[in-house]
């Protein structure tokens, strides 16, 4: 197997990094073996949330080439540490992965690793609540003057999405091509909600001019990719 399953890479966290950090990996299915796929992927969440990780397993859908998303999450630095550990020294996950390498059911396309703005946030937030994302991930403006605007911008927004529906959550991304870069979560029940929250934005003045100013504001930065995503199963 070209492509080990979880492959171990170095992670770079911003000094401040205290909160939620999370790993994603981005898996395509061989043809006709997205069933497999899938399945191995319930398989290796039921070893890591016995080893104390939250993993949530994601659909991709418009805006993205449709793959699978999994997701390992980690309360903080000293977790991400000593669970990583427990892993790679566990020897029921050794088995599976020398199982999975013998016949294996896709490819990993990219992997990358960020953590939470919000230091409060823990890896078992993320699973309270939702099954459809709208992700929106920005490159924000050269210097630093430029991220701390972008993070700045998600703070604003933050509030203003979650009276009209949406739950929010902010990453810096921290490894992986798109290092440096923030990703934006909206987070709902479902697509009616997500749809709700949409209208309600369209008209909402408050929103409206926080757009007007981001938009005006040559330090803010560039969208960079925008998509959705299917929560298939979360794992405590």
């Amino acid at each position: 197997m070209k492509k080990i399953l979880f492959s171990l890479f170095v992670v770079f966290f911003a000094q401040n990094s205290l909160g939620e950090i999370l790993e994603v990996y981005t898996w395509k299915s061989y043809p006709g073996r997205s069933e497999q796929l899938l399945q191995t992927f319930e398989q290796a969440a039921a070893i890591h949330s016995k080893l104390g990780i939250s993993v949530t397993i994601n659909a991709l859908g418009v805006g993205t080439s449709q793959d699978m998303d999994y997701v390992l999450r980690y309360d903080d630095l000293e977790s991400y540490g000593r669970l990583k550990d427990a892993t790679f020294n566990d020897e029921e996950w050794n088995t599976f992965l020398a199982k999975v390498r013998a016949n294996p059911s896709g490819e990993l396309v990219s992997s990358w690793s960020a953590n939470n703005i919000d230091s409060s946030n823990r890896a078992e937030d993320f699973t309270k609540k939702g099954q459809v994302i709208a992700f929106f991930r920005w490159k924000p403006a050269p210097g630093a003057i430029g991220l701390q605007t972008m993070i700045q911008g998600a703070s604003r927004s933050k509030p203003v999405h979650e009276s009209l529906g949406a739950r929010v959550e902010t990453y810096q991304i921290n490894s992986g091509e798109n290092r440096g870069q923030v990703l934006y979560l909206m987070i709902y029940d479902n697509f009616s909600d997500m749809a709700k929250t949409t209208a309600a934005m369209a008209s909402n003045a408050e929103w409206q001019a926080l757009l007007s100013e981001n938009s005006n504001n040559p330090n803010f930065g560039t969208m960079v990719l925008n998509g959705q995503a299917m929560t298939i199963s979360n794992w405590d």
